[in-house]
Formats: structure tokens, C-alpha cells, sequence
């Protein structure tokens, strides 16, 4: 039996053969570099769990060509079959993976261009290149098999096996990150300095005492630097059956308030409570002060707002002794000084619970200097006779 004849890009283009050409896709998904070494990682414990799919990869960069129109943009500008597969190779699949490496790893992938621009621009290290054959040549876009290491070192300095490099660094103290410090466009923390890169740099290769690859040196920086990428997922993706043989290191979003929001929550809760009091003050000065029009908007604020027995209207003005309309004037003033608070639905609850407290004080206090000192009927004083009195007193004295 005879494998199949793969089939030409432009030819899958112009019949239209899509499920052919997402094989044809998934095949070049499969066979990046990126992608590689994505799946080397993940038998390690840094990585427990995969970035990606193949198949999820490639229906994205599928969708991604679509959108773009490239396969249109293939056969009008009538490109080989090696033109278009090295465009989708290098060009579109490489930047699909970048970005959604820089998407899911922003402070790993940040942290590794870091290491790659230090080694190649700063004076204490150089790129070791042989003719015959010692190392391996640069190849384009900053291969990540470049040799790098101290400029100090001769070209003749031997590579050492990479596996003992771990070992080496042991000593190597890892760097303290400044949480007070963010980066110079102010969205993200500043993890370590230019300058404290290249001391991490010059301190790991003279551990090593070795040049290494570019790969290897990122490896190295990466597990002394204070890097921490989260991986947010469902408690239902995580019960699922594919995940079973996963450790589980990643973090669960939490639905309580952070202590940034609890602080906050309290400053709003101070706020309104403080606001009650300055209310009631706002409504005496309304009535200029007069003492007995203060006491019935403080009524008519507590029966039409705050009294559990929630009375109508009419029964507010009997009680508090005036006219309907008067009522129906005295609420608009209320309502008015409450829109002028601008406080947000959490602050509103506080702002009422504090108002119907203080309210019902007020009016207790009022209602108890209203009652009269003087007692209004006159006291059963006892009835003696001094006389009689006098008399016992000198016939005991005798």
C-alpha cells in the first residue's frame, strides 16, 4: 500500500479543499520550533499544564488566514508552494505563537527578551563563533543556539554539558523583586533592573564557568529571577476527565474582596456614615434654623422613609400636624438635598442606616425634653399637728 501523495498548497487553494488543507495546517503546527519545545516543557514542573492544542492551534491560525484573506492574497499574486509555505510558516504561525506566549506568559516572555538583549548588547558578554565547526554558527533572527559568554574568555574556552549547569548555579542568590517600582509606562512591575541583569548574567556564566546557548542561559536566568505568570481555570475544568493526570498548581479566582477592596469598602463606609449626620444639618438649615419646622422635616422624613408601619400620606400630615401639602412640599426638599449626595448603591445602605439611627435619636430626644418638669397635679403632703407635738415633747422633758 502506496502513503498518500501530498497535495500542493496551490492546488488545495483552488479547489477549495479545506479539510485538506487544515491537515496540511496541522502539519506545520506540528513541526514548529515554538511549539516543540512547548511540548519538551511540559514533563516538567514548571509547566504541569500545555499552553495549547494542536488542534486549537491550528484552527486558530485557520481562522486567522481566513479573516486575513491570504489565501485570496496566494493566488493572486500567484506565490509557489515554498513561497506560501514559508510565509505561513515563519511569518503568520510564528507570530500567532509569540503573541499568544506574551498573552498567557507576559512576565516570562518579557523576562526572556531581557536576557537576549543583555547578552547581546552589553560589554561584558560576546557571541563565540568557529569556523571548524567548535560551535554553531548564528543563524537569522537571533537563534536561540547562539554562544554566549564573558568577553573576557578566549574563543579556544570549552562548552561544558549543559546538565550540569543546575548545580553550578546552586550558589547564585535568586533576585528579590520591588513591588514598589513599575516599569516606565507604569503597567507593570518592575521585576529587576538592566543593571541587576547583567550582574545576574555575569554571575550565572562565571558559575558555570562556560559558555552556553542562548536557550540555556534564559533557563538559567529564569530560576533566579521572581517570575509569576497565573493560570486562571474553572473548578469544572479542572474535575474533568483529561486533566486527571495533571498536578495541580495553578491558582483558583476567588470571589471575595482583595484587601485593596476591603480597605475601600470601609473609606466608603466612613464616608456615608459621616454624611448622615451633615444631612440632618443640611435640613435645619433649610428651615433657617427655625427649631419647630426642623422637627417636622425630620418627621416627615421618618414616616415617609423609615417608619416600618409605612403610613400614607395622609396619615404622615395628622401626625405630624399639617396639611397634605405640605407633606408632599417637605418631601420634595428631602429628595432634593438626597440627589446632591452622589453616593454609589454599597454607600447608599450605610448612608440610610446611619440616617434612621441618628434620626430616631434626635426625635426621642426631642419628644423627652417635651415633656413637662413640673409635676401638674398637687402632692398628698402628710397632715400633722404641731401642737399635740409640742406638748408630748415637754411633758417627756419634765
Amino acid at each position: 500500500m502506496k502513503a498518500p501523495v501530498a497535495k500542493s498548497w496551490k492546488s488545495l487553494l483552488e479547489n477549495n479543499d479545506a479539510a485538506s488543507f487544515w491537515q496540511a495546517l496541522y502539519r506545520l503546527v506540528s513541526a514548529h520550533p515554538l511549539v516543540r519545545s512547548a511540548q519538551r516543557s511540559l514533563h516538567g514542573p514548571t509547566h504541569p499544564t500545555p499552553l495549547f492544542s494542536l488542534n486549537d492551534l491550528t484552527q486558530d491560525l485557520y481562522v486567522l488566514l481566513l479573516e486575513k484573506q491570504r489565501f485570496d492574497h496566494y493566488l493572486q499574486c500567484e506565490m509557489t508552494d515554498t513561497e506560501i509555505e514559508r510565509e505561513i510558516f515563519q511569518i503568520e504561525l510564528t507570530n500567532l505563537l509569540i503573541g499568544r506566549l506574551r498573552k498567557r506568559r507576559p512576565e516570562n516572555y518579557r523576562m526572556v527578551r531581557r536576557v537576549s538583549q543583555v547578552l547581546e548588547t552589553d560589554m561584558l558578554f560576546r557571541t563565540f563563533d568557529s569556523k571548524d565547526g567548535g560551535y554553531r554558527h548564528k543563524r537569522y533572527r537571533q537563534s536561540a543556539s547562539t554562544i554566549y559568554g564573558l568577553s573576557q574568555w578566549g574563543d579556544d574556552k570549552p562548552v561544558k554539558d549543559s546538565g550540569t549547569f543546575m548545580r553550578l548555579i546552586a550558589n547564585v542568590p535568586a533576585r528579590m523583586r520591588n513591588r514598589r517600582r513599575v516599569g516606565c509606562r507604569g503597567e507593570a512591575q518592575m521585576i529587576i533592573t538592566s543593571q541587576e541583569m547583567v550582574e545576574l548574567m555575569e554571575e550565572i556564566l562565571r558559575a558555570i564557568d562556560s559558555p552556553a546557548p542562548l536557550r540555556v542561559l534564559r533557563s538559567l536566568a529564569l530560576t533566579k529571577l521572581p517570575v509569576y505568570d497565573a493560570s486562571m481555570i474553572s473548578i469544572e475544568e479542572e474535575s474533568s476527565e483529561e486533566r486527571e493526570g495533571h498536578k495541580r498548581h495553578e491558582s483558583y479566582a476567588s470571589t471575595d474582596a482583595s484587601p485593596e477592596q476591603i480597605a475601600l469598602i470601609r473609606e466608603q463606609e466612613v464616608a456615608a456614615r459621616n454624611a448622615a449626620g451633615q444631612f440632618l444639618e443640611r435640613i435645619h438649615h433649610l428651615t433657617r434654623a427655625h427649631h419647630q419646622r426642623t422637627e417636622r422635616l425630620w418627621r416627615v422624613l421618618w414616616h415617609c422613609y423609615f417608619d416600618p408601619t409605612e403610613p400614607s400620606q395622609l396619615i404622615v400630615a395628622e401626625m405630624v400636624g399639617i396639611s397634605d401639602s405640605s407633606v408632599s412640599d417637605y418631601r420634595r426638599k428631602i429628595e432634593k438635598e438626597m440627589r446632591k449626595l452622589g453616593f454609589v448603591p454599597d454607600q447608599l445602605r450605610f448612608f440610610a442606616e446611619e440616617l434612621g439611627e441618628q434620626l430616631r435619636m434626635r426625635l426621642t430626644t426631642i419628644e423627652a425634653d417635651a415633656m413637662p418638669e413640673t409635676i401638674p397635679f398637687p402632692a398628698a403632703w402628710p397632715q400633722y399637728n404641731y401642737g399635740l407635738l409640742a406638748a408630748l415633747e415637754n411633758t417627756a422633758a419634765a
